[in-house]
């Protein structure tokens, strides 16, 4: 039986490449946006997700049915099309939101590619899932669509209070996602602002 060869400095070039790639060379480039995460995820199907959520009893049965109900609105991309705030550092609540939002459970496959690299002081902070962060520039966020993506920027520098009414819209065509990303998405995105 064959077994397969790797080539282990091709494969380690081609993992850097793929997290650069993760992220454009104008953010990347941009001192002032902190790039605090990347990763590739695959996420369970969204009734597999709801299963997992009432099996962790960690949530209250309303919670979860208005997120179903949220989701029976947004349409197909809804749960694949998240975009989350987190204003605070804060152990149980950053695992509250994973296992909420699927970042983390039972059924959801993740692999890093670029280390953890925001602390207590570049909060707040933005979760893309199923988006890649191509751009920061006049008081826009541009993303494309890449549903097994997940990068996380530091919106300190770019809107500390998140007052300044930073939009998020799609890279090529310009569609507005987030009038402003402080207060809320189009319903086909799954948004959340968690404040402690």
């Amino acid at each position: 039986m064959l077994a397969p060869v790797f080539n282990r400095p091709f494969c380690a070039v081609a993992i850097l490449g793929c997290a650069f790639s993760l992220f454009s060379t104008r953010v990347v480039a941009d001192e002032k946006i902190a790039i605090c995460h990347a990763g590739l995820i695959t996420l369970p199907s969204f009734e597999q997700h709801v299963a997992d959520l009432h099996r962790a009893k960690r949530f209250e049965p309303e919670r979860i049915e208005k997120l179903i109900a949220r989701k029976r609105n947004g349409g197909a991309d809804f749960f694949t099309s998240q975009i989350i705030i987190q204003e605070q550092s804060s152990g149980s609540g950053t695992y509250d939101l994973r296992l909420f939002h699927g970042l983390s459970g039972p059924h959801t496959k993740f692999r890093n590619i670029k280390s953890w690299a925001c602390d207590g002081g570049d909060y707040p902070i933005a979760y893309f899932i199923g988006f890649r962060v191509r751009e920061i520039q006049d008081a826009q966020i541009l993303v494309s669509r890449e549903k097994d993506v997940v990068n996380v920027i530091s919106l300190r520098k770019l809107d500390a209070k998140l007052d300044k009414r930073i939009s998020v819209r799609m890279f090529q065509s310009g569609r507005i996602l987030c009038a402003d990303i402080g207060v809320g998405c189009i319903d086909s995105i799954l948004y959340d602002r968690y404040e402690s």
